[in-house]
């Protein structure tokens, strides 16, 4: 049943120094005044979704300007969660994979156009004509997850050769090149042919890489039998509740170690992507090579209508129209995602300890604009009125401050009406908690929902904030007082 799991979860979710234990248990830094608001935020998103952790990070031209964690690394224990903590990236890995792969390119040794069969003739030949490109952009046709992986995350493998033998010699879904079909096991393939030209198992390859390239031990190649002592517990939904997994019921993925097998801390993961963008930024070939979206053989962009694909990482834009490289993960145990922003100089990884239907790219990006805008926490009376609109219905409610935290009170809107269905939790009460800021032109408002943040915006001296919800539906709440 795990694998029937793993295929639930892909198909229903949409939309500092090495750690060791003293680090987590060491008195964090004070926090700057973002950060603060970050871990408000945070720890409201627990209450919301209970979700038991979230790790966030932001790195900055080079600078960690964020590193805040909130909830709890184990729930039974009552361990608080620390940015010192590991967690699952999920399909994240598949960035890190690529990144690695774009390494053998530049070298000259590994052209991405040339077929398998030049470099691994001992193929099955139904995979001879596919390339790596097309293994990365998800254009090899390879299928993803099918009912005979029903068992492919009982068994640990040592190295991405011996894993070849899960791909079980399935068929194409498509000719190489022909159209976009989203495959893990596409990267299974793309990580053997990395150990067939470095000559190196990625057991090894992956922690000399990233040392050589931000000094760091994680990103790591998860270890189930041997598990860093700082990992997170995993958590999944059952119903309304939120329930303990063990690492071995959420199944090995070391079947695909580029494809879904990675962990990191998020400080780490954020340091990461921000060197991968300043090699972009110095190397042109790099940034040609990782970040053009890749087309089909029909001349078709690849990917869906929110983004398309270059070497591994997706290529789209933000509501707010800023250019973005980003993946996303989910797993059991898992909901990730790391965003790179070219135009600003930032990378913001945000990660959490159990899957759940979650607007990740917005929620990452909402802390991302609050940074960029210096938005600083505004005053609003203890008690407003409000009216909100969505999908073109309008319902009023209450609003009730203390501070600069508020709570939307028996919100009988539309949109909570359509939230409610997502993550359902028994102690679920109707409010909305909703934060406000003021920038030097515009104002924000961040909804913590069901699903993520939801950023609204208002022009300075405005009541009405407007935005979009899940990146389709719009949404407005004007507000009767506002200082």
């Amino acid at each position: 049943m795990r694998l029937l799991n793993k295929i639930i979860l892909l198909t229903t979710l949409w939309f500092c120094s090495s750690p060791n234990l003293a680090e987590a248990n060491a008195p964090e830094r004070a926090k700057t005044p973002y950060e603060q608001q970050l871990k408000l935020m945070l720890d409201d998103l627990v209450g919301v979704t209970a979700v038991p952790a979230f790790s966030v990070a932001i790195v900055h031209r080079g600078q960690l300007v964020a590193a805040v964690a909130a909830g709890h690394a184990d729930k039974e224990t009552r361990q608080q969660v620390t940015p010192a903590h590991i967690f699952r990236l999920a399909s994240v890995s598949k960035v890190v994979g690529a990144s690695m792969l774009a390494e053998l390119v530049l070298s000259n040794q590994l052209d991405p156009d040339l077929p398998l069969s030049h470099y691994y003739p001992e193929l099955n030949k139904q995979y001879h004509a596919i390339t790596l490109r097309q293994l990365l952009a998800h254009t090899s046709g390879m299928p993803h997850y099918q009912s005979i992986d029903d068992a492919i995350s009982d068994q640990h493998y040592d190295s991405a050769a011996a894993a070849l033998v899960t791909l079980k010699n399935r068929p194409l879904h498509a000719a190489p090149g022909e159209k976009y079909v989203y495959s893990s096991h596409g990267y299974t393939l793309a990580g053997a042919l990395y150990e067939k030209i470095s000559g190196k198992t990625l057991q090894t390859a992956v922690p000399a890489y990233i040392k050589t390239l931000i000094g760091k031990s994680s990103p790591l190649i998860e270890h189930i039998p041997d598990l860093h002592p700082l990992s997170v517990s995993l958590y999944e939904r059952n119903g309304n509740q939120v329930q303990k997994i063990s690492y071995k019921t959420a199944g090995d993925d070391s079947f695909s170690v580029f494809g879904a097998s990675m962990s990191a801390t998020a400080t780490d993961l954020a340091l990461f992507g921000a060197t991968v963008l300043q090699k972009s930024h110095a190397n042109d070939s790099y940034r040609q090579l990782l970040f053009s979206p890749v087309k089909t053989s029909t001349g078709l962009p690849t990917g869906t209508d929110k983004y398309q694909v270059g070497f591994g990482w997706r290529i789209g834009k933000t509501t707010e129209g800023k250019t973005i490289y980003h993946h996303s993960g989910v797993n059991q145990g898992a909901r990730t995602v790391i965003m790179l922003y070219p135009e600003q100089e930032l990378s913001i990884a945000f990660l959490s300890n159990s899957s759940w239907i979650a607007s990740i790219e917005e929620t990452a990006d909402s802390l991302v604009e609050l940074y960029l805008a210096g938005a600083e926490p505004a005053s609003l009376p203890a008690s407003a009125s409000y009216t909100l609109t969505y999908e073109g219905t309008e319902s009023a409610g209450k609003l009730e401050c203390h501070q600069h935290q508020c709570l939307l009170l028996n919100d009988q809107s539309k949109l909570a009406a359509w939230l409610q269905k997502f993550n359902p939790t028994p102690q679920d009460s109707g409010q909305m908690p909703v934060f406000v800021y003021r920038t030097g032109s515009q104002q924000k408002m961040i909804l913590v929902s069901k699903v993520g943040f939801i950023h609204l915006s208002a022009p300075s001296g405005s009541h009405r904030f407007t935005g979009m919800v899940s990146g389709k539906n719009s949404v407005s709440i004007t507000l009767s007082a506002f200082r």
